[in-house]
């Protein structure tokens, strides 16, 4: 019996009490282990949603900006012509363009008048 009351004061599960004592320690955990659980499992959807941040990559404005940094790079390698290139270059295509406009409408004008040849 001096056992008993001396397992109650110090809380020593070896007595009778102590056994029930101690089952109500092992719910009472149990009940603190769900909560936990639920706690771990938000932290583990946390942690994934950062993961997933993470993998994506950069964002909007640094892919933006390290888009003008390779622009500018790549127009520094350009060999830029000379006026005098330029200027013999734009009389080509404008001679060109010319030369095909009055093809063109040539063309027109011919199949026009056969049309109308045909159709009278």
């Amino acid at each position: 019996m001096a056992k008993k009351k001396q397992s109650q004061q110090t809380g020593d599960p070896t007595g009778a009490q102590g056994a029930k004592a101690a089952a109500d320690m092992n719910s009472a955990t149990a009940k603190k282990a769900a909560p936990d659980k639920k706690a771990a499992a938000k932290k583990a959807v946390v942690a994934k949603k950062a993961a997933a941040k993470v993998d994506k990559g950069p964002g909007f404005f640094q892919k933006t900006r390290q888009f003008f940094r390779e622009v500018r790079v790549e127009l520094r390698k350009v060999t830029w012509p000379s006026r005098k290139e330029t200027i013999a270059s734009t009389s080509v295509v404008l001679v060109l363009v010319f030369l095909v406009a009055v093809y063109l409408g040539l063309v027109d004008v011919v199949l026009s008048w056969a049309m109308k040849f045909i159709l009278k």
